[in-house]
């Protein structure tokens, strides 16, 4: 619940009491806490514990707009395709171990993990002392986040081999340690997760302490570390557990549920609904005056990222405005139907994901967005917004946030229940259980009142498309319409590490930068002003007047697969630790 985070920001000013001291320091500040003095009950280490979720708040653990730049999910500030410098950087695959944001992510990643590990030997040092049970749950969190973000490490960087921080250092010998190989790191995190989840319950009974990760969120991590890895019977194991088919404890054991009301999907009104795994909490209630740059604020920058024009924003690519605005909707399903029993123009799905001109159904900061006049998206090829981080739903102007567009409070959903769908459909696929696959599929499809895959075979509930699916047809269907939909600019890097276990990431550049787009325009249904150049078109109009859009031309000019693939090790780890290379 947002008042929790209240608990971040004392959790946050404490934190910084419990840093090691030096061997140089003889006196003890009676003013600041110490180890010693500290970390005798549950309430003291649950402290500690609430700053390594305070890790989560910043931008950087998941580097939402740096991944959909990196990706094929977005394209940088305005101006197609003159971007901005930062942008560019990813967009075109210029990055290298210089970039700040690398280093960013790297520090705020090690940053979790050292708070985890502060919160592991207060709750070590007081084990005796205090109710079992109450000290599994705690520890069960701890080792949570700090299996979580080694995984995060692992998933990203140097092709998996990153360095394992399992204590707090308190000599230099044990700050500068060394890389460990890819199969350590993995066994290591793995322990922490299935730590976890044995110990952590399916829910907490109290409801302030929703925001607290569960058994549900450690088996979607370990599961989906199995899938990275192409174990897919012990992926298919923490999928069906969390899907409640086959639960390892032989009962149903989890409240997850699919949402079936789209308004409750990416807006506040849906914040921790029961479709949520693993959920990051913000406010605007607490300190909006904190600037916009400090990353342990309880504001997010992801609205106005996603909602202005300014060269630090992210826009739709092209193929993905065109991929939601040509999903096809079932004419069965009366949620696709207006008031006057016309057929909606774009699908419920790609409401809840972009503001398009043509959706006249949904309304964008108090209006449909033709005309709300709120970041015009025909001004220098914008076309379209991502709206998943915005507050269009409650306010009318990002600006009017507390503390200005850069303050949003919406939380940001890192797992949720259709993503495991997915993956568990993957899975099905793999082990050539297509029906199961199919079935997964389409009950997210029919949540958002498309149209199912498959052959109908007598069921007129739902109109299907017909199409006789094999493993590879399937598959293929899913890598590239079905998860990068449903999925795009969520959780960790999904998009990347997608591409890049499939091996199609210089193949998936290639395709993109050879897609070639047209402006076009929009006549409001009102009769008012045409829209010139709002929108786009995959058919050639034939007409000089017309812009060629095109994406990811230097990005498949520029990707080099071993340079690429994983992020680099930040210069300043290489500069400031002599003992990386085990030297």
């Amino acid at each position: 619940m947002k008042k929790n985070i209240l608990k971040y920001t004392i959790a946050i000013l404490l934190s910084v009491s419990f840093m090691a001291c030096e061997d140089w320091l003889e006196e003890s500040n009676p003013n600041q806490s110490d180890s010693e003095s500290f970390w005798n009950n549950l309430e003291q280490t649950d402290y500690t514990l609430n700053s390594v979720y305070a890790s989560l708040l910043s931008h950087y653990v998941l580097n939402i707009k740096e991944e959909a730049y990196r990706s094929d999910m977005a394209v940088p500030g305005f101006g197609r395709p003159n971007y901005g410098e930062t942008g560019a950087q990813w967009n075109f695959q210029l990055y290298t171990n210089t970039d700040i944001s690398i280093y960013n992510k790297w520090e705020s990643l090690y940053l979790g993990i050292f708070r985890a590990n502060q919160t592991i030997a207060g709750l070590e040092k007081c084990k005796d002392s205090v109710d079992p049970d109450a000290w599994a749950i705690q520890m069960g969190q701890a080792r949570f986040f700090r299996g979580l973000f080694h995984f995060y490490l692992h998933s990203d960087f140097n092709k998996g081999s990153v360095i394992i921080r399992d204590f707090v250092p308190s000599t230099t010998e044990e700050y500068n340690k060394a890389l460990s190989p890819s199969e350590d790191v993995i066994k290591f995190f793995r322990e922490d997760l299935k730590y976890a989840y044995e110990t952590l319950p399916t829910i907490f009974e109290d409801a302030k302490d929703n925001y607290r990760v569960t058994r549900g969120s450690a088996a979607t991590i370990l599961g989906t570390s199995f899938l990275y890895e192409n174990e897919i019977d012990s992926a298919v194991v923490m999928f069906e557990d969390i899907c409640n088919i086959n639960n390892v404890d032989g009962e149903k054991s989890y409240a997850y549920e699919l949402v079936q009301d789209t308004l409750l999907l990416f807006t506040t009104a849906g914040e921790n609904n029961k479709e949520s795994i693993f959920e990051i909490e913000y406010t605007t209630a607490l300190k909006p005056e904190l600037n916009t740059w400090v990353e342990d604020r309880l504001t997010n920058r992801l609205a106005s990222d996603s909602w202005s024009n300014t060269t630090s924003s992210f826009f739709p690519s092209c193929w993905m405005i065109w991929e939601y605005l040509n999903e096809e909707m079932d004419p069965l399903d009366t949620r696709n139907y207006d008031v006057t029993s016309t057929m909606r123009d774009v699908s419920l799905r790609g409401s809840a994901m972009v503001a398009l001109f043509q959706d006249e159904n949904s309304l964008y900061y108090g209006k449909p967005a033709v005309y709300s006049g709120k970041a015009p998206f025909s001004y220098d090829n914008g076309f379209s917004r991502y709206k998943k981080y915005t507050n269009h739903d409650i306010l009318s102007d990002e600006n009017d946030n507390p503390g200005g567009r850069n303050h949003s409070g919406k939380n940001i959903t890192v797992n949720r229940l259709a993503d495991v769908y997915l993956m568990l459909a993957e899975c099905y696929i793999y082990q050539n259980k297509i029906d199961e696959a199919l079935k997964l599929i389409n009950d997210v499809r029919s949540r958002w009142g498309l149209i199912r895959l498959g052959l109908s075979n007598g069921d007129t509930q739902y109109t299907y498309n017909e199409v006789a699916y094999d493993d590879q047809s399937l598959l293929d269907r899913l890598q590239e319409i079905e998860k990068p939909l449903e999925m795009s600019i969520e959780g960790h890097s999904i998009r990347w590490i997608d591409l890049r276990r499939w091996g199609k990431l210089e193949s998936n550049f290639e395709k993109r930068a050879a897609e070639t787009f047209w402006t076009a325009d929009y006549a409001p249904k009102d009769g008012s002003k045409v829209k010139w150049n709002s929108t786009i078109t995959k058919i050639d109009p034939n007409d000089p007047n017309k812009a060629v859009a095109k994406d990811f031309e230097q990005a498949a000019i520029n990707f080099k697969y071993d340079l690429h693939a994983w992020l680099p090790i930040p210069s300043t780890e290489i500069v400031s630790n002599p003992g990386l290379y085990g030297n």
